[in-house]
């Protein structure tokens, strides 16, 4: 795919980072409490993930090509878009929020596998970014809503969102051609 709409479509549905490829689950299941902290854990990660892809593209040349050193050097580039995206959104975060998404560095790694390089990089990362966020304000409303409905005492919490974003990835994969 070459045209960027396409791109983007296909990062925000069939490619979606948290239900498809299922990275970021853990902020799917921590962060989906409310819509607003949803919304701003997934906005964050999406601005790593600006940063990253930023990154990756000033550095395409220097990328490794053996893969120890690959992934070594794809976890550094997260690591610095991880740590550089609160200043970027103007936030004050906690400690604990500093920590790596996992869909941030899958965001990278995948990009490093497929060699997506150039302005294509940055389209590929705002369809998952945007996908991503999507999910985790999708998620919450939904959390939200089970929290009113009769679930049964072993299903209620983390089980019944990870069934639900089973439900919706099923959904989302029916999309694919």
């Amino acid at each position: 795919m070459t045209d960027g709409l396409d791109i983007l479509a296909q990062g925000i549905v069939t490619g979606n980072l948290a239900l498809i490829q299922g990275l970021g689950l853990y902020a799917v299941t921590r962060y989906t409490k409310d819509t607003h902290t949803a919304l701003r854990a997934g906005l964050n990660t999406f601005a790593g993930m600006l940063v990253g892809a930023t990154l990756l593209w000033l550095l395409g040349g220097y990328v490794p090509t053996s893969p120890a050193p690959q992934v070594g050097f794809y976890l550094v580039i997260g690591l610095i878009s991880a740590l550089s995206a609160p200043f970027l959104t103007r936030r004050n975060v906690l400690s604990e929020e500093y920590v790596v998404d996992s869909a941030l560095i899958g965001m990278l790694l995948l990009l490093g596998r497929d060699g997506i390089t150039g302005v294509v990089n940055v389209w590929v990362v705002a369809g998952a970014g945007l996908g991503y966020v999507l999910t985790l304000v999708v998620m919450a409303t939904l959390r939200q809503r089970l929290e009113l409905s009769p679930v049964p005492k072993a299903l209620k919490g983390t089980p019944i969102i990870l069934i639900t974003a089973g439900l919706l990835a099923i959904a989302l994969l029916g999309f694919r051609f």
